[in-house]
Parts: structure tokens; sequence; C-alpha cells
């Protein structure tokens, strides 16, 4: 049972490592800002009580909403 645990722990961090990098961006924007409104979004959704499940796409239409837009960022080689 412990070796069957393992193994599905390490199958799931190596799944989770090849997962592409992605952040909130928009133009002419800093990090802070950025930080800034998408805590704000947070903030919100929770204030409205949204239900768990719908927290994250919540936050997204928020920030979207504000003029972000999520990308992919390329991996450093």
């Amino acid at each position: 049972m412990k070796t069957v645990l393992a193994a599905a722990l390490l199958l799931s961090l190596v799944a989770c490592s090849s997962t592409p990098k992605a952040e909130w961006v928009k133009p002419n924007s800093s990090k802070d800002e950025t930080y800034t409104q998408f805590s704000e979004c947070n903030y919100q959704v929770g204030l409205a009580k949204v239900p768990e499940g719908e927290r994250e796409q919540m936050v997204a239409h928020c920030m979207r909403g504000k003029g972000y837009r999520y990308v992919a960022i390329p991996e450093a080689k």
C-alpha cells in the first residue's frame, strides 16, 4: 500500500512539473499592480460567497474584466 501511495505521489509531482507556467498580464501594468488587482478580485469573490468550485473561474472573469489576460510563460532554456 505504501508503495502504491508513493508511486501515485511521484506521478502527481511529475505531472505538475511539466505543466507550463502562466501568469496574468496587462500592457503597461507592473507586477505589483497585477498582484493588487488579483488580490482585489479574490477578495470580491470571497465577499460574494461564491461556492469553492466556482471561485477560480469567477476570479478569472474579474481579471479579464480589468483587462488582464492569462498567458503561458515560455520556459527558459
